[in-house]
């Protein structure tokens, strides 16, 4: 629509919400509070929804108010706290014969208002078919409880209202439970905790959905939405209510700074504006802790109270049906003197309950007694627990306390639970003081979803779910007789990070002081200290190594010692790695820590590995050369399967690798240099690529034109290994093409392989330039958030025959070619690799020597080599070369 064409009410209407908004930010930026600006949206709404309502009675009913119709706004609209470019929700209550007016009104209010620039969320409904929506449809109901008059016929709206109360509290048991259940749903998308990385200040668990909530759960109970009216109905304590009132104008603050910083709507607080954020609001650091990692441990404090007041007060009014109540109680047996025990609950007595709470050794046998059994514990008990231990005055705790604390963690069971219940409690502060300080500690990486603390306890859940694990990580996990020092390493195992000492080191220390404090034997005491410092040493080995070199699993043997210790660690590492976030235990992974874990444990139980490996090598060359048949390039193929090491033999199927080197067999006697095909490999769900090329007098800058050919494509290398036969070099890559999400079109490979065909052919063609566009869904940050020092590492003592090179990297783009680049340049020849790329971060692993064969091994070279790698990463990190 031109310009010249729009009306008159909706010219005025724009410049109305632009002044509006104008006058809302200043009002913001002034230092308001997020209420006050809530409630100037608002009325700028209101204004504007009015402003289009009397231009149509006045074009349609000469300014009469129609009879029979009622303008209803509910939601956030109806609830008065929009953030400045929130959704307006509006309805047409209408009676049945005035429908045919309610349609003209309809029909200008939805065309006017998006017109001036609103998104407009509207419906035309009798008050029967509204109720009845609602009684069917959670999130219609949620809406409309926030109904609030507008215009029209008031007398419409409150018989609507009305009927719309009075249907609630009849239903309430079922609507509380549909809106429980519509939540769970709703977090399990938005996270289901509060300490997410990059929360959904609206949606994510303890947002603002869960103080919505709680209005709604009171509509269905009482008819009542205002906190105010049911703190004084007796169903908030006001405790809570205070604390709601303070996070409801802390988070309506946070979610309108996000509007104005966006100019849209947006509730996602995403890692670089809570740098902004925290910088603009005037947050402070602190020794070990960024002015960014201060207001994120607000908003987590905020976020945690919301989500405990929001689940008390709906397991409060979630009426249990009568009959299961009366079975839990007429079922229960008495343990002990205070407790009682149901088919699914645990309590304590009601008159023993006030002196029970008061008692840290009797609840924390109490939190085990409900491990032990696998009961809920019930809720007026965890109540009055909770407010006896906010009311306790933090004190060392004796040795009753720690013994049943090292009770709970013996089992597993409902264990991660109570864990939280005693974490949200700061139960675990009193016995690990140093837990205190992960507390929503950010970890500032993609890599990680959780905050420090929230991961630890999930590594826990991890690691308790394997009990009903059929595979051989259950197996394990069941073998062991006592998990208490498993459970106790995977809770403290990262609780050093946030010092410039490595995490692992200033862990292994804290560790030590935690087993004294629990009074541990010395042997658990140096085991857990042992697990806390080499708990990342089952990737760094699995993931970045070659497994198929004795050396790196014997020197993996010789640093783990016992099948035992083994054992402790892997189940450790699996549990850690799956509670970093979702999708990072690839099955790749898994199948990598497998082959490390029975490698490692052969070489325990018969110290001879390099015969298993010669025998196993054999046995599928074997096996390959039956494939091979009478084929007419048996020669060449029978000549490069001598040569092909285990890694790549244990990685095909015997018949897929004999048809590989049929291809290439054939490829190469006819005299071509350079292969490339592509398979897709549903492993790790990635296309991979096979480079295969005959060197020649090209020794150096192989890898280098091959990531560099990938680049130019736009294409994102996730991982890579690079293998050198006699004169052939046998890479593989796997890769993501962000243009093709699912497997790319027969045309794509085809290109592909061809650009790295002709650049592997023509060396001293110039690389052509890389797309524009890299990859999909990855936003770009501030290079503030890389607060995670770029490692750059040489290691002469693991292997014999080669200089291990290891860098530490956020992702850049390109960042793989310039490094191989830089490395080329060196003369440095590159004989096998690891590429391993997970969101923003790279731990990639290089086998280099000097051109001659010899490791790279003066201080001065090294120092060259290091220098050279970062100094193509960032110019911010040359200072840090010689480190």
């Amino acid at each position: 629509m031109a310009g010249s064409s729009l009306s008159d009410v909706v010219l005025r209407g724009r410049e109305m919400l632009r002044k509006g908004r104008e006058r809302c930010r200043r009002q913001h930026d002034g230092g308001s509070r997020g209420t006050q600006v809530s409630t100037l949206v608002s009325d700028l709404y209101d204004d504007l929804v009015l402003e289009v309502w009397n231009q149509a009675c006045a074009d349609y009913f000469d300014s009469a108010t129609p009879a029979g119709v009622a303008l209803v706004a509910h939601g956030g609209f109806g609830r008065r706290d929009l953030a400045p470019y929130s959704d307006a929700d509006l309805m047409l209550i209408v009676r049945g014969r005035s429908t045919a007016v309610a349609e003209k009104l309809a029909q200008a209010l939805t065309r006017d208002l998006v017109d001036i620039g609103l998104e407009v969320g509207f419906a035309l409904r009798t008050p029967r078919e509204a109720c009845s929506l609602s009684w069917s449809d959670p999130v219609i109901f949620t809406s409309l409880t926030e109904s609030r008059f507008l215009a029209g016929s008031l007398k419409v709206f409150k018989r609507f209202f009305q009927s719309l109360r009075h249907g609630a509290v009849r239903r309430g048991g079922r609507l509380v439970r549909d809106l429980t259940q519509a939540r769970q749903e709703e977090r399990s998308k938005w996270g289901d905790t509060n300490y997410l990385l990059t929360p959904n200040v609206k949606k994510s668990r303890g947002g603002l959905r869960d103080i919505q909530m709680i209005r709604w759960i009171g509509f269905a109970r009482y008819g009542e939405v205002d906190l105010e009216r049911l703190l004084k109905l007796g169903t908030l304590t006001d405790e809570d209510y205070r604390m709601l009132r303070r996070a409801y104008d802390f988070l309506i603050r946070l979610r309108n700074e996000l509007h104005f910083r966006e100019n849209r709507a947006q509730d996602v607080l995403d890692r670089a504006t809570q740098v902004v954020i925290a910088k603009a609001w005037g947050y402070k650091g602190r020794e070990g802790v960024l002015p960014v990692e201060a207001f994120m441990q607000q908003y987590f404090d905020v976020t945690r109270d919301v989500r405990y007041a929001a689940r008390f007060f709906a397991d409060d009014n979630r009426s249990r049906p009568l009959i299961g109540q009366a079975i839990e109680r007429i079922r229960a047996r008495r343990i002990g003197t205070d407790v009682l025990m149901g088919p699914t609950h645990i309590w304590v007595e009601a008159s023993k309950l006030r002196e029970f709470s008061l008692s840290l050794p009797r609840i924390l046998r109490f939190m085990s007694l409900a491990n032990h059994h696998n009961r809920r514990i019930g809720h007026h008990t965890w109540q009055t627990i909770r407010k006896a231990m906010q009311e306790r005055q933090p004190a060392r705790p004796d040795a009753e306390s720690v013994g049943a604390f090292l009770s709970l963690l013996s089992r597993g069971g409902r264990l991660a639970p109570l864990l939280r219940r005693l974490h949200e409690l700061r139960i675990i502060d009193q016995l690990i003081p140093d837990f205190k300080r992960t507390r929503g500690l950010l970890q500032f990486n993609a890599y990680h979803k959780y905050t420090v603390d929230a991961h630890c306890i999930r590594a826990v859940e991890v690691a308790t779910d394997f009990a009903d694990d059929p595979t051989a990580m259950g197996r394990r996990y069941r073998r062991l007789k006592d998990k208490t020092l498993l459970h106790l390493a995977l809770l403290i195992h990262d609780i050093g990070k946030g010092y410039e000492e490595d995490h692992s080191i200033v862990g292994a220390r804290i560790a030590r002081k935690t087993g004294e404090r629990l009074d541990l034997d010395a042997s658990s005491i140096e085991i857990l200290e042992w697990l806390v410092l080499k708990h990342l040493s089952v990737n760094t080995v699995a993931f970045r190594h070659d497994l198929n070199d004795p050396e790196i699993v014997i020197a993996f043997a010789k640093e783990v010692g016992s099948i035992r210790r083994l054992e402790l660690l892997i189940i450790h590492s699996v549990a850690d790695l799956a509670a970093v976030g979702p999708d990072v235990l690839t099955d790749w992974k898994m199948k990598l820590i497998e082959d490390l874990y029975l490698r490692t444990r052969r070489y325990f139980e018969t110290g001879d590995l390099d015969a298993d490996q010669a025998e196993l090598a054999d046995e599928i060359r074997h096996q390959v050369r039956e494939c091979l048949g009478d084929e007419t390039t048996a020669a060449t193929s029978l000549g490069l399967l001598r040569q092909i090491p285990l890694s790549m033999l244990r990685r095909e199927k015997p018949e897929d690798l004999a048809t590989q080197l049929i291809h290439v067999a054939a490829a190469l006697d006819a005299g071509q240099r350079t292969l490339c095909f592509s398979q897709y490999d549903p492993i790790p769900s990635a296309m991979r690529y096979v480079v295969i090329f005959r060197q020649g007098d090209t020794r150096v800058g192989i890898f280098a034109r091959v990531a560099g050919a990938f680049m130019s494509c736009g294409i994102d290398i996730l991982r890579a290994e690079i293998v050198t036969l006699e004169d052939i070099v046998w890479d593989e890559f796997w890769v993501s093409d962000p243009d093709y999400p699912d497997q790319p079109p027969p045309e794509r490979l085809d290109a592909v392989s061809s650009r790295v065909r002709d650049l592997l052919d023509s060396p001293d063609a110039p690389l052509p330039p890389r797309k524009r566009k890299w990859s999909v869904g990855k936003k770009d940050e501030s290079e503030t958030l890389n607060v995670l020092p770029t490692k750059v590492d040489l290691d002469n003592e693991t292997l014999d025959r080669f200089t291990i090179l290891s860098l530490f990297a956020y992702d850049q783009t390109g960042l793989l070619y310039r490094v191989a680049t830089a490395l080329s340049q060196l003369n440095l020849v590159l004989h096998f690799a690891k590429i391993d790329t997970h969101l923003d971060q790279v731990a990639d692993v290089f086998y280099l020597t000097e051109a001659d064969g010899r490791q790279v091994e003066s201080k001065e070279r090294q120092s060259q080599v290091r220098q050279a790698v970062l100094s193509v990463i960032s110019p911010e990190d040359q200072d840090s070369a010689d480190a």
